[in-house]
């Protein structure tokens, strides 16, 4: 991947640090914008010298601090591939895979990126595998779950709506088996239930109810669960 797609000015009064030392000023100001071109000029106005590798991880940080995640991406991969001896080389993997992540933050968007914040997340882990990242990677993952799990959930609540109640029950049972640390466990627990009482089975689904109720499970699906259980108890 090639980073620093936009060549800057040449300033070949400058010396290395100066330049460095202007676009450090202009980052801590944070003044991004800025410091994203003073990176630039360092990377692409004195390469061979020491402030070169610095000064890409630095412009990848810039454009993450902006919230430009697309052009961070190839700025951190540029440095990864290019200066895989650098201080910053554990900080740059996690800012390439939160890069990612954030650049696909709901289950609308191509999945293929969020499986790429996990690839990258795992090559984090093999080259350290003391990362002190470990809270946020884990964090992260249980988000990256909880996305998978509500595209599941949503494509079974399709079928339900459409009355197609044994491809929706399949969706929600592989909900609850691959992802059940997530809400949306809890959720294909209670649609499931729904099923149950529009096949005839009401009993079975009054012990869904039952069980959501009393057991630890996320506070709307229980507030649900209830609201079916009144109901069914006052069509008796």
């Amino acid at each position: 991947m090639v980073g620093c797609s936009k060549k800057p000015v040449i300033d070949l009064s400058a010396t290395p640090q100066e330049e460095f030392s202007r676009a450090m000023d202009l980052f801590q100001a944070k003044n991004y914008r800025q410091a994203a071109v003073a990176f630039q000029n360092v990377v692409f106005n004195f390469p061979g010298s020491g402030y070169a590798a610095d000064a890409q991880f630095y412009l990848g940080e810039s454009y993450f601090l902006k919230k430009d995640y697309q052009s961070a991406i190839p700025e951190f991969e540029f440095f990864i591939n290019s200066f895989p001896g650098n201080q910053y080389l554990e900080d740059a993997y996690y800012k390439l895979a939160l890069s990612y992540f954030k650049s696909a933050p709901t289950i609308n968007r191509d999945p293929s990126i969020i499986e790429k914040a996990s690839e990258v997340f795992e090559l984090l882990e093999e080259r350290f595998p003391e990362t002190k990242y470990r809270d946020e990677i884990t964090q992260i993952r249980r988000e990256i779950a909880g996305l998978w799990a509500e595209k599941q959930y949503r494509i079974g609540e399709l079928y339900y709506k459409g009355e197609e109640y044994n491809a929706a029950r399949i969706y929600f049972g592989f909900v609850q088996k691959e992802y059940p640390q997530t809400r949306w466990s809890d959720m294909s627990v209670f649609m499931t239930g729904r099923i149950l009482e529009k096949t005839d089975s009401t009993s079975k689904a009054i012990d869904i109810y039952q069980t959501l109720i009393s057991e630890p499970n996320d506070s709307t699906v229980v507030q649900l669960a209830k609201n079916r259980l009144a109901e069914l108890q006052s069509q008796k």
